[in-house]
């Protein structure tokens, strides 16, 4: 897959709007934030179809993937051109041979997990958080937003030079 996908992931009460860029897309961030709830919803919605109450808007198809096998490689092999969510707990996303086939697939990963990602190269303008916008008040939708960690101004010291910051651990 190559370009932005859109995705509107909405119910009656919360929308969730963004868009993914590149091949790995990481969310991080506290609890109580809306990750999971995004994830459930994803869920919900490809066991149930719009009789879950769950509407999801995407020009491909958006997988929940979850490992209770093992058997996570061959799986996520199987999968084409998808935008596929894994969210925290699921750990051989933290594996050497995971990297390999993220890198190796034409499928989009967004990662959601507050531990570091040592094997995986990914941008830090493809780290998001998700915060609660005033677009919305209750009881109408709550708008959940995107929104990037690491933005370019964060990224330039004082004096207007860029700053690459980079992370490398050799344990």
């Amino acid at each position: 897959m190559k370009g932005s996908h859109k995705v509107i992931v909405e119910t009656q009460r919360m929308k969730y709007e963004f868009a993914i860029r590149r091949n790995i897309t990481v969310i991080p961030g506290d609890s109580a934030t809306g990750k999971t709830t995004l994830v459930e919803l994803l869920n919900l919605y490809s066991r149930h179809g719009i009789n879950s109450g769950v509407n999801v808007t995407s020009d491909v198809p958006c997988i929940v993937f979850n490992d209770i096998s093992g058997l996570w490689q061959s799986m996520l092999q199987e999968i084409k051109s998808s935008i596929i969510f894994i969210d925290e707990g699921q750990n051989f996303i933290f594996t050497k041979e995971f990297a390999k086939v993220a890198q190796a697939s034409n499928n989009y990963y967004v990662l959601i997990t507050r531990r570091p990602l040592y094997n995986l190269p990914y941008s830090t303008k493809e780290i998001y958080g998700i915060r609660t916008t005033g677009r919305y008040h209750f009881p109408e939708k709550v708008y959940q937003e995107f929104y990037p960690i690491y933005s370019d101004e964060a990224l330039c010291s004082q004096s207007g030079k860029k700053i690459l910051v980079l992370e490398d651990s050799n344990r």
